[in-house]
This record gives C-alpha cells, sequence and structure tokens, in this order.
C-alpha cells in the first residue's frame, strides 16, 4: 500500500565500483532461483568507508563486525556483502560464526581480503543462518559484478518492501563531477536510532574516511534518523559509505560542504522511500516543528508525535484529532510552554498560541487528513530551532503483515 510512489531514474555508476546479485534461497531453499537475495558491492580500489548502526542492545553480528572491521580499516574497505531473508541475529555463539562466514564468502567472491569487506543481513531474526546455500551462491554475485548493477542490488536486499529503493546524484565541486548512488531497503520496524533498514552509498568523491564517518553521522540524524514507521528499531540496521575517490588518484577535497549538501538530499531521499512504503501505510505525513529551544529539542517532539499509536491511527482513520498530536506533544519530555503552541494540518490553522483557534472548523481538519499525503506543522514558540521528521499512518494491514510475518 504504498504512498505516491515516486518514478525513479536509473541509478548511475560510481567510478571504481560495481555490483552483483545472486539467488541463493536464503529464507527458503523453496526461493532459489525465483529471486534474488544477495548483493555484493565491490571496490575496485581501497575505498574509505565510514557507517552508522543500530542503537538497539540486541545487535546482530553483523552490525559489530562492521564496527570492529571500520575501527581498523576505514581506509581500505574493498566490498560490501549483503544478503535479505535472515537476519543472523539472537543466534549465541553461532551468529558470529555465520557472519565471519558470510565474510569469507563474500572476500572469495570478490578476490579482496576478509579483514576488508563489510556485511549486512536482513530478514527473519532468530532462526539458523543458511550460510551454505550462500556460500553455494555467492559465485553467481561474483560472476554479475557489473557498474550498472545497483538496481539489481536494490531489489535484492529487499524483504516486505513492495519496491526496490535507490537515488542518485551528481555534484560539481572546484571543476571534478562526483557521483554518488544509493540503495536502501525498509519497512517495517523503522524508527530513528535507526531502523530495520539497510542503506549502502558509494561515491567517487574524494573525502578522508576520519571526514566521512563525522559527515555520515551529521547526515543520518537529518534523514534515517528522522523517519519512523511503527517506532520499533531493529538488530541490524546498517548504513555505509564507502567513497573510490583517492583511491582513484583524487586530492582529497580541501571543502566537503557541497558534497554533504548532496548526500543529504539523497539520504532523505531514500529515507522518504521508505516511510512511503511502510508496511500497511496509507498515508505519507510530514511532521514540521518550528519555534523549538534547540534542534534536538525539535526532533524529539516529531518524533513523539510520529510515534504515537493514537496519532498514527488518528492519521488512518482520517480523523483530525488535535487533540492527541497536542497529548504526543506534552509527551516528548521536553520543556513546553503550552501556552505558545500553534499547530496546523497544511494551511488550516487549528490550534494558535494555546487555544483552538475560533475560526477552525473539524470538517476542515478531516479534509486534509483524508489526503494521501499532508503537512502538520508545530510552532512551539520557545526558540529558532526546527526538525522535520517523516511517518505515515498505522493501519488494520500493519497488523496483518506483521501477524504473518513467518509464514
Amino acid at each position: 500500500m504504498a504512498v505516491n510512489i515516486p518514478e525513479l531514474e536509473k541509478p548511475l555508476a560510481v567510478p571504481g565500483f560495481r555490483i552483483g546479485t545472486a539467488s541463493c534461497g536464503v529464507k527458503s531453499p523453496a526461493l532459489k532461483g525465483k529471486r534474488q537475495d544477495l548483493a555484493l558491492i565491490v571496490g575496485d580500489v581501497a575505498c574509505h568507508a565510514a557507517g552508522v548502526f543500530t542503537r538497539n542492545r540486541f545487535r546482530a553480528a553483523c552490525v559489530r563486525h562492521g564496527e570492529a572491521t571500520l575501527a581498523e580499516h576505514s581506509d581500505t574497505i574493498r566490498a560490501i556483502i549483503a544478503n535479505a531473508g535472515n537476519a543472523n541475529a539472537g543466534l549465541g555463539e553461532m551468529e558470529s560464526f555465520w557472519a565471519r562466514q558470510l565474510i569469507e564468502a563474500g572476500a572469495e567472491a570478490a578476490a579482496v581480503a576478509a579483514d576488508v569487506v563489510l556485511s549486512a543481513s536482513t530478514g527473519v531474526i532468530g532462526t539458523p543462518f543458511p550460510i551454505e546455500r550462500i556460500q553455494e551462491g555467492v559465485h553467481e554475485a561474483a560472476a554479475a559484478l557489473d557498474a550498472d548493477g545497483w538496481e539489481a542490488a536494490a531489489n535484492a536486499i529487499r524483504t516486505t518492501d513492495t519496491f526496490a529503493k535507490w537515488s542518485s546524484a551528481q555534484v560539481n565541486i572546484d571543476g571534478h563531477s562526483y557521483t554518488l548512488t544509493g540503495i536502501a531497503k525498509g519497512s517495517g520496524m523503522i524508527h530513528p536510532n535507526m531502523a530495520t533498514m539497510l542503506g549502502f552509498v558509494a561515491t567517487d568523491a574524494p573525502i578522508a574516511a576520519s571526514q566521512l564517518q563525522v559527515m555520515l553521522k551529521r547526515v543520518a540524524d537529518r534523514s534515517f534518523n528522522c523517519i519512523s514507521v511503527d517506532g520499533d528499531t531493529s538488530t541490524n540496521d546498517t548504513l555505509y559509505l564507502l567513497s573510490s575517490g583517492i583511491g582513484l588518484g583524487h586530492a582529497p577535497l580541501a571543502d566537503t560542504e557541497l558534497f554533504e549538501q548532496a548526500l543529504t538530499g539523497l539520504c532523505i531521499e531514500l529515507a522518504q522511500l521508505i516511510v512511503r512504503d511502510g508496511e500497511g501505510v496509507s498515508k505519507f505525513v510530514t511532521i514540521e516543528v518550528t519555534g523549538a529551544a534547540s534542534e534536538a529539542d525539535a526532533r524529539t517532539v516529531g518524533r513523539a508525535v510520529a510515534v504515537s499509536p493514537l496519532v498514527k491511527t488518528a492519521f488512518a482513520g482520517s480523523d483530525a484529532n488535535w487533540g492527541r498530536i497536542l497529548s504526543a506533544v506534552g509527551n516528548a519530555g521536553i520543556a513546553i510552554d503550552t501556552n505558545r503552541i500553534t499547530l496546523l494540518a497544511d494551511d488550516v490553522l487549528m490550534f494558535k498560541d494555546g487555544n483552538l483557534h475560533p475560526d477552525y472548523r473539524d470538517e476542515d481538519g478531516m479534509g486534509v487528513f483524508a489526503q494521501p499525503e499532508f503537512t502538520v506543522t508545530l510552532d512551539l514558540g520557545m526558540g529558532d530551532a526546527t526538525a522535520t521528521v517523516w511517518t505515515g499512518d498505522l493501519t488494520h494491514e500493519y497488523i496483518t503483515i506483521n501477524a504473518e510475518y513467518r509464514t
């Protein structure tokens, strides 16, 4: 039940990268040959890399391995291997063993050392990991390696996603044109810090690994950490950014501001695609918080509204229940003055300076909430900081999807 899916243009090849996919039957042997479920991203040169991961304390082995690998080899990463259908999480000691075997399979397929390979897994938690099927099928991904393999990889990492998600951008800096392409998956268990999502972005812009890490954290806070589908954060959430630029012989960028702007725009587009494809989502809602004392406060309020089951079910029922929205603001845990709050749904003024606006009519609010896409604006009247959060509604279909997830 995706909402207003944009028509995506063909993803751009990124100099220094080749991508291949395979059908291994990761979730079930019966799916082998029927859908791609393994992606291999290979850098032709040593790449600088950064990563942002879930804050769930029950973290999958691929996340732990990824953090350790970046700590030692963030300036020499050569490949990412990712599978869909099985999260390889919640499996005790075997989980780490299987994760290492996945990395070794990717290293062999990419013809690089295992120490410079990153991995990611997504799918069912707590089910034994079918590493033998991956080991048998990974050669298919190696044989398919191609600079134009991004769309295939976006399809291969899907689980309950109804469509593949990718985005590309180009940025001109000091007379040189650089390319960014990213793919992502995510539909349910989506909430800041981060969610059951995988995201892989590659660029040929020459940026030092230390700069990449700081930059990626800022970008994630303005994109993937500003979305919520259902308030659940997963065990496997991973966002990787790889740069081939310096390995291709370019000098490091002295000023990365333009690149960061392009990366932020690309990641916001990917994050919004995830919300538009949220499990059971029928509406795409932008929550704009203004007048906050700090950006952190603004984001906290936006998240509180975005995750509230009462607000989200009101969205689903086209019920302009402004009281639920204000209650969520009050539950956000930040200092507010209720006499300063103003609330709008699109351009319909509902609540101003702590009072229901005298000209507000419920049928006007209902008309906005009946749309498949609308904006809720909250002015807290506490300062000048702002933040934007994207979310959807909570429908019966979401319950159906997740009640039957393992069957």
